[in-house]
C-alpha cells in the first residue's frame, strides 16, 4: 500500500488541479462528502442518539469539515453543531466560502474565537469530527485550540478526524504536545506514513481510506518512498511448492548461530526456517550443535571450520544468533562476503561485530535486522534522536551499512535504496527473548527459497507480527508468549494466509 508524506500528499493536489483541471473546490467538495456517507455508515446509531459536533479549524481542513457537516445535514441529520475556531486573519478562501453555505443551509454554528466559553457545549455531544487542521500542522498545539484539543479528547464518545488527527506529525507519527485522540481517520487519497510507526497508531485508530477523485495520473505521477506492507503482499510473496517439486528445488539455509549457554538461539532459528518450506537447513557453529537438536532431528549439523561446510550447496545463510562478538565471527562475516550468496541476514551478534570489526559496507543483498539500539551504534547516535523518525532511522542505516535493513520494534520498518516499507503487524507480545531468533531463520528461509531481500524481510516480519496478533485475538495475554510459540504457529497462519493457494 502506498503512503504519501505530506509534502508528497500537496504535490498530489497540486498536480490534480493544475495539470489536469480539478478546481481545489471540487476536491473539497467530494472530501467532505464522501466523509459524510462512511461517517454516516460507520457510527448511524451514534448520529442519531444525540449531537454531532463537527470542530473546525481555519484552514482547508476546517473546509472539509464544513462540507462534512453540510451533507449530513442536508441528509437529515439536524442536531449538529459546527463549531469554528478560526480567527479571521487565519482563514483560508475555501473556508471562507464553506463557511457561508453552512449560513445560508440553516446550520448552527458557533463563533469560539467570539464566545470561547461555549466550547464546554463539546462535552454533551454524541459524536465529535475533528476538522481543526488535518495534515497542515508542523508545529505543537497551543493557546485556545490546546483547550480545545482537551476538552475534545476528555469526552467518552467517538471522536473521527478528518485526514489526520490533529496534533499527529504525519510523517513520523510523533507527538508533540496534544494531539487528537481518534476513534477512526478518514484518510484522503493515501494514507500517510505517520499513520502507522511511533505514536501513530495510538491516535488514528480505524483508519479508513477515502477516494476523493484525485486522477489516477496525478496518484502514479508522484513517486511516493513510503510503503505499508500487507497480507495481500504477504500471499503474493510466499514461495509456491509443486507437488512435482523436490527439496532441493526448496534450497538450503546455512545458519551459523548459538554457543554454550546460547543454543536455543540456533535451535529456533533453524527450525523457524523449516517451517517456511526451506528444503535443507544447516546449523553450524564454532562448537558441533549435534547434541542440541533431538527436539528437531531434521536440521543438519557441523561446523564453522570444517572445510565439509563449505562446500554444501549453500543458497542463503543467517548469521549472529548467540554466535558471540569475536574475531572468529568477523572472518565468518569476510568469508560470506566473498561467496556471492543470493542472500545473507544478520542478526544480533553478527550485527555487534560488524560494529566493533567495522565490516561496513555489506553486500546490497544482505539484510541487517537491528533493533534501535543497536542501531544506534551503527550510526554512532542517540537512540531518542532516532526514534524522532523511525524510517529515515531506518534508511541511515540502509546507508551506512550498504543493505537493506529490517528496523524492528513497534511497527518495524524495512529500508533499502531510499525506500521504507512500514509492517502493519506486531505487539508488545514480541518483548521476549529468542523472538528476533525466529524472525531471522524465518527471513534466512525465504531467502532460500528464492525470495528477493526486500520480499524475503518484509513477508516475514508481517508474518511473525501477526503471530504476535493471533497470539492476543485468541485469548492470550501479551506476557505469556514465547518465541518457541511463535515457531509453532507458524503453519497455521502461512496456511491461511496462503488461502489454499500454495499447493498448485
Amino acid at each position: 500500500m502506498r503512503l504519501a508524506t505530506v509534502a508528497q500528499s500537496r504535490e498530489i493536489d497540486e498536480l490534480s488541479q493544475t495539470v489536469y483541471g480539478l478546481p481545489a473546490e471540487i476536491l473539497m467538495e467530494s472530501a467532505g462528502a464522501t466523509a459524510a456517507r462512511e461517517l454516516d455508515q460507520s457510527y448511524y446509531p451514534d448520529l442519531k442518539r444525540g449531537l454531532l459536533s463537527v470542530v473546525c479549524g481555519p484552514g482547508n481542513n476546517g473546509g472539509d469539515g464544513l462540507v462534512l457537516a453540510r451533507h449530513l445535514h442536508a441528509a437529515g441529520h439536524r442536531d449538529l453543531i459546527v463549531f469554528v475556531l478560526a480567527p479571521q486573519e487565519s482563514r483560508s478562501e475555501l473556508f471562507t466560502r464553506q463557511l457561508s453555505r453552512v449560513d445560508l443551509a440553516g446550520i448552527r454554528h458557533v463563533n469560539l474565537c467570539d464566545h470561547p466559553e461555549k466550547m464546554e457545549q463539546i462535552r454533551s455531544s454524541a459524536l465529535i469530527v475533528d476538522a481543526l487542521f488535518g495534515i497542515g500542522l508542523s508545529r505543537p498545539i497551543e493557546s485556545d485550540y490546546l483547550k480545545l484539543v482537551e476538552i475534545m479528547n476528555s469526552c467518552r464518545v467517538p471522536v473521527v478526524s478528518l485526514d489526520c488527527p490533529s496534533g499527529l506529525d504525519c510523517d513520523t507519527g510523533v507527538v508533540k504536545g496534544q494531539v487528537i485522540k481518534a476513534d477512526m481517520t478518514l484518510s484522503f487519497g493515501l494514507a500517510k506514513p505517520g499513520f502507522f510507526v511511533s505514536d501513530g497508531p495510538r491516535h488514528v485508530g480505524k483508519l479508513r481510506i477515502l477516494p476523493i477523485g484525485f486522477p489516477y495520473e496525478s496518484l502514479r505521477g508522484v513517486a511516493t518512498s513510503h510503503f505499508a506492507f500487507t497480507e495481500r503482499l504477504a500471499r503474493r510473496y510466499l514461495p509456491r511448492r509443486l507437488e512435482t517439486s523436490n527439496k532441493s528445488d526448496h534450497g538450503h539455509l546455512l545458519v551459523l548461530a548459538g554457543r554454550e549457554g546460547m543454543w536455543g538461539a540456533g535451535l529456533l532459528a533453524s527450525s523457524s526456517a523449516y517451517r517456511m518450506g526451506t528444503g535443507y537447513v544447516t546449523w553450524a557453529s564454532f562448537e558441533s550443535p549435534a547434541e542440541n537438536i533431538l527436539e528437531s532431528p531434521e536440521i543438519l549439523t557441523g561446523k564453522i571450520d570444517s572445510e565439509e561446510l563449505w562446500q554444501k550447496k549453500i543458497t542463503a545463510a543467517a548469521v549472529g544468533p548467540g554466535l558471540g562478538v569475536s574475531r572468529e565471527t568477523a572472518d565468518v562475516i569476510e568469508r560470506l562476503k566473498g561467496m556471492d550468496l543470493p542472500g545473507v541476514v544478520l542478526d544480533a551478534d553478527a550485527i555487534t561485530t560488524c560494529v566493533q570489526f567495522e565490516l561496513f559496507p555489506l553486500p546490497c543483498n544482505w539484510v541487517l535486522t537491528p533493533h534501535m539500539g543497536e542501531l544506534a551504534r551503527i550510526l554512532k547516535k542517540d537512540v531518542v534522536q532516532l526514534e524522532n523518525n523511525r524510517f529515515q532511522s531506518a534508511l541511515e542505516g540502509s546507508e551506512t551499512a550498504g543493505c537493506h535493513v529490517l528496523l524492528k520494534g513497534f511497527r518495524s520498518v524495512v529500508a533499502n535504496d531510499g525506500r521504507c516499507m512500514v509492517i502493519n503487524a506486531g505487539n508488545s507480545a514480541l518483548a521476549k527473548a529468542g523472538t528476533g531468533d525466529v524472525l531471522t531463520g524465518m527471513i534466512g528461509g525465504f531467502m532460500a527459497q528464492g525470495l528477493e531481500p526486500l520480499q524475503a524481510t518484509a513477508t516475514a516480519a508481517y508474518i511473525h507480527g501477526r503471530l504476535a496478533d493471533e497470539w492476543v485475538r485468541i485469548g492470550h495475554d501479551r506476557r505469556t508468549l514465547m518465541a518457541s510459540d511463535l515457531r509453532d504457529h507458524l503453519p497455521s497462519l502461512i496456511g491461511r494466509i496462503a488461502g489454499g493457494t500454495l499447493v498448485l
